[in-house]
C-alpha cells in the first residue's frame, strides 16, 4: 500500500506541471579525459575547443574527433579560459596568456601572469584580466599596458562589452567604465556597502564572486554562487533575477541566445520568458556539476562537466514536451532504494547475514572439545632428613612434577546447543532494529525524493520558499547519511 501511495503522489506532482523540459544530450566521444573545465567554439568556422584542466582539445568535425593541441606545463599550471578571436586563439592559464594563429600548433606565450579570462573589443583591442589587474593591447598581444584605474590592483575575472560599455568583474564587485574611469555598480561583500557611495541599490543580496557576465536582450546577466543578478540600464542598478525553477543559486556561466541559458552545479536550466521559470535540461547527462555552456553556429547547445562533454540540439526544445517517465530519469544518477537501505542495515551491522553466521557457529561447539590441563607437583621428599650416616642432615631431593590433559565432548550438543536460545532473543531483536532502520531511511528516502519533484515539476515562485525547500532536502541528505554513514553523499559526488 505505501508503494501504491508514492506512485500516487510521484503523478500527482508531475500531471500538475505547467510542463517540464526534457531533451536528448548526447556524450561526446573521443577525448580521454572526462573532467571538463571549458568549451569554446569558433564563430568563424565552428571548430571546438574544450579543455581540462591541464589539456586543451580540437575538433574540426562537430566533436566527432579530437586532437588535443596544448599542454599546460607545469604542476602549479592549469588552463582557465580559451578566448577566440579572427587575429587568432588564445590560451589564458596560471604561467601566463598563450597563442596560436590557427590553433593547432605554435603557441607562444604573449604574457606571462596568472590570466583568467580575455575579450576582445570590436576596434580590436584585446582586455586581459588577470590576478593583478586589466591589462590591454592594441597590437593584437604585442605590448600590454595595465589600466591605471581602480582595478589596477584588483584580479580581475571576466570581462564583457555592451556596445560602449564594458563590464569587469572583479574581487570585490563588477565595475563598468565612464567618462570619469571606472565606476563600481555591484558588490561581492555586503559590508562593503557602506563604505561605497556609488552602490544604491540596497537589495543586492550577493556575497559571493561574479563567476561570469552575460549580455542578452538589452540587459546584462551575472552569474554568481548567490544567484543571477540583472541590469536593465546598462549596469547602473541591479536586482536579483527570477530564481523560480533555479534549484541550485551556484550559476558558473550564463549565455543568451533567443533565451537565457545557465550552467549550474546542479545542472543546465533554460529560462521561460512566458512561464517566469527555470525549468532544468537534463536527460542524457550522467552528472549535475555542470561548469560552461556555449551555443554552436549549428544551433547545439554545448556543456563541459565533470563526466564528460555533451551537446543537445535546441531547435528541439518544447516547453510542453513530457513524458512521465522522464522526470524519474533526472535521479538515475542517485542510489536506489535498495542500495541506500543495504548500505544503512550494513553500517548498523545488522544483516540476516549475522545471525546465520552465529547459529553456523553455534552448530560446530559441539565437534570442538573441552580441554583441561592438570599440574601436579609432588613436595613430600623434596626436604628430608638424611637416612644415612648424617641423620641430622637436612638434604634437598628431586623435584618431582606430572602433568596431564583431558578432552571431553558433549555429543548432545549437535541436537540442541543452549546457545541457541541466547541467539533467538539476539535474532528477534536485530530483526526489531533492522525493520526500524529500514523503514525510517525508507520514509526519509521517499519523502526526499518526493519534494526534489516537486521542486522540479512544481518550482516555487518565490525565492524564500525556494531556499527553504533547498534546506529542507540538505536536511533530508544529511538524515539519509546519519543512518548509511555517509554513503548517500559519497555516491552523490562520485557523479
Amino acid at each position: 500500500m505505501r508503494h501504491v501511495n508514492i506512485l500516487a503522489m510521484l503523478c500527482m506532482f508531475i500531471f500538475c506541471s505547467l510542463g517540464f523540459t526534457s531533451r536528448d544530450w548526447e556524450q561526446i566521444k573521443g577525448i580521454q579525459e572526462v573532467d571538463m573545465q571549458d568549451v569554446s567554439i569558433s564563430p568563424f568556422n565552428n571548430v571546438i575547443y574544450a579543455s581540462t584542466e591541464k589539456t586543451l582539445h580540437r575538433s574540426e568535425d562537430e566533436g566527432n574527433t579530437w586532437q588535443a593541441v596544448f599542454s599546460a606545463q607545469g604542476e602549479d599550471n592549469e588552463i582557465n579560459f580559451t578566448g577566440i578571436s579572427e587575429q587568432g586563439i588564445f590560451i589564458c592559464t596560471k604561467a601566463g596568456l598563450f597563442k596560436s594563429e590557427d590553433g593547432k600548433l605554435n603557441w607562444k606565450r604573449i604574457f606571462e601572469e596568472n590570466a583568467a579570462h580575455i575579450a576582445f573589443s570590436k576596434d580590436g583591442k584585446i582586455f586581459l584580466g588577470t590576478e593583478k589587474g586589466l591589462f590591454i593591447s592594441i597590437d593584437n598581444g604585442l605590448a600590454w599596458q595595465k589600466d591605471p584605474g581602480e582595478i589596477a590592483n584588483f584580479g580581475v575575472r571576466w570581462i564583457e562589452f555592451m556596445d560602449d560599455v564594458i563590464f569587469i568583474a572583479a574581487e570585490k564587485g563588477v565595475y563598468r567604465n565612464t567618462d570619469t574611469g571606472w565606476k563600481r555598480t555591484f558588490v561581492t561583500a555586503r559590508g562593503e556597502m557602506k563604505y561605497d557611495a556609488d552602490i544604491v541599490d540596497e537589495d543586492v543580496k550577493a556575497i559571493k564572486p561574479v563567476n561570469s557576465i552575460t549580455v542578452g536582450k538589452n540587459n546584462v546577466f551575472l552569474a554568481t554562487d548567490s544567484g543571477i543578478f540583472v541590469s536593465e540600464d546598462k549596469g547602473e542598478t541591479w536586482k536579483e533575477f527570477i530564481n523560480a525553477g533555479l534549484i541550485s543559486l551556484k550559476v558558473k556561466r550564463l549565455i543568451y541566445k533567443d533565451n537565457l541559458y545557465a550552467a549550474t552545479n546542479k545542472g543546465v536550466f533554460m529560462f521561460f520568458e512566458q512561464e517566469k521559470l527555470w525549468k532544468p535540461l537534463y536527460k542524457g547527462i550522467t552528472t549535475k556539476d555542470t561548469r560552461d555552456i556555449v551555443i554552436d553556429t549549428n544551433g547545439y547547445l554545448w556543456t563541459a562537466t565533470k563526466k564528460g562533454l555533451y551537446k543537445t540540439n535546441l531547435s528541439r526544445i518544447d516547453d510542453k514536451d513530457y513524458e512521465f517517465n522522464e522526470i524519474l530519469e533526472s535521479f538515475n544518477n542517485e542510489p536506489s532504494i535498495k542500495d541506500v537501505q543495504n548500505a544503512a542495515i550494513e553500517y548498523a551491522e545488522v544483516h540476516p547475514d549475522k545471525i546465520k553466521e552465529w547459529r553456523k557457529s553455534a552448530g560446530k561447539k559441539a565437534l570442538l572439545p573441552n580441554v583441561s590441563v592438570g599440574l601436579d607437583r609432588y613436595v613430600t621428599d623434596y626436604w628430608h632428613w638424611d637416612s644415612g650416616t648424617n641423620p641430622d642432615t637436612l638434604q634437598k631431593g628431586k623435584d618431582t612434577v606430572s602433568w596431564d590433559i583431558a578432552m571431553t565432548w558433549d555429543m548432545g550438543e549437535l541436537i540442541w546447543n543452549e546457545d541457541q536460545t541466547s541467539i533467538d532473543t539476539r535474532s528477534k531483536l536485530m530483526v526489531e532494529l533492522r525493520d526500524d532502520i529500514i523503514n525510517e531511511v525508507t520514509r526519509i528516502y521517499f519523502e526526499r525524493r518526493r519534494l526534489q519533484i516537486e521542486m522540479l515539476a512544481l518550482p516555487p515562485h518565490d525565492l524564500k520558499i525556494s531556499l527553504e525547500k533547498e534546506l529542507r532536502l540538505q536536511e533530508l541528505t544529511a538524515d539519509i547519511d546519519a543512518l548509511t554513514g555517509g554513503y548517500f553523499s559519497a555516491h552523490l559526488q562520485e557523479q
